[in-house]
């Protein structure tokens, strides 16, 4: 049976969580119909990013006084601001790659309502005109069934009446498995495995992706969306690296 088939509105979800309970998406237990996306234990072992936080990429800094992380102050950084909501921690780390990897697209309603919830206002000042996941190549896509960043970008644009846009730039296939890199390889890596597919008479932009680790692949993004005619670009993700 086709869940996304059965009924839709308020009273549709409602019966389809008596239908096909929900899990929390940290834990994967089943929680009551109607309790959201996550469970009450599990969401006190969430770790929210805390003020004060660096002025590019949102990460945690250890002062008030402290602008910059030590990533942001050595490396360039073309996009304006960052906003992520957690800290890439346990349980988060185990959900996000369970999301990636194992199927798990249903964890992207709980994800998305994390980054609406945290940052919701401060989007709707910012004004983007389009959100835009964070692209994979072809093969990945075609593996995996799915773009995690662009399940997330959907729900998030549709809560914030946003169009979402996920034609501007394509993503190459030859490039090496980030996490097999150094940030500085990651960079050379990245270099050109972003390209645009369309010019677009849009201003600003809101990235979306699911963890920023060395700001490499947000980077690059941005630079192919300035190429594609994009003036401002922001960033925001479920969960950032902790080092400095």
């Amino acid at each position: 049976m086709n869940k996304d088939r059965i009924l839709t509105g308020e009273t549709g979800e409602k019966f389809l969580d008596l239908l096909f309970p929900p899990r929390c998406a940290l834990c994967d237990d089943v929680i009551p119909a109607g309790g959201g996306h996550i469970c009450s234990d599990c969401r006190k072992k969430l770790i929210p990013i805390k003020e004060p936080t660096c002025y590019k990429c949102g990460k945690e800094v250890n002062s008030v006084e402290t602008e910059y992380c030590k990533d942001c102050e050595k490396r360039k950084r073309s996009y304006v601001r960052g906003f992520p909501v957690f800290k890439y921690a346990p349980p988060l780390t185990d959900s996000l790659m369970a999301f990636k990897y194992a199927g798990k697209k249903e964890y992207a309603a709980f994800f998305a309502d994390a980054i609406y919830e945290r940052f919701s206002a401060e989007f709707l000042r910012l004004l983007p005109d389009a959100i835009v996941p964070v692209p994979i190549n072809k093969h990945k896509l075609i593996t995996r069934g799915y773009n995690q960043a662009e399940l997330i970008a959907k729900l998030l644009g549709k809560r914030m009446n946003i169009q979402v846009r996920s034609d501007i730039i394509d993503r190459a296939s030859d490039t090496k498995a980030q996490k097999e890199l150094s940030p500085e390889e990651r960079d050379r890596n990245l270099r050109n495995a972003f390209s645009v597919s369309l010019q677009v008479d849009i201003e600003v932009v809101l990235l979306v992706d699911d963890i920023y680790t060395t700001g490499s692949t947000i980077e690059a993004c941005t630079r192919a969306l300035h190429e594609a005619g994009v003036k401002s670009v922001y960033y925001t993700s479920v969960a950032i690296g902790t080092g400095n």
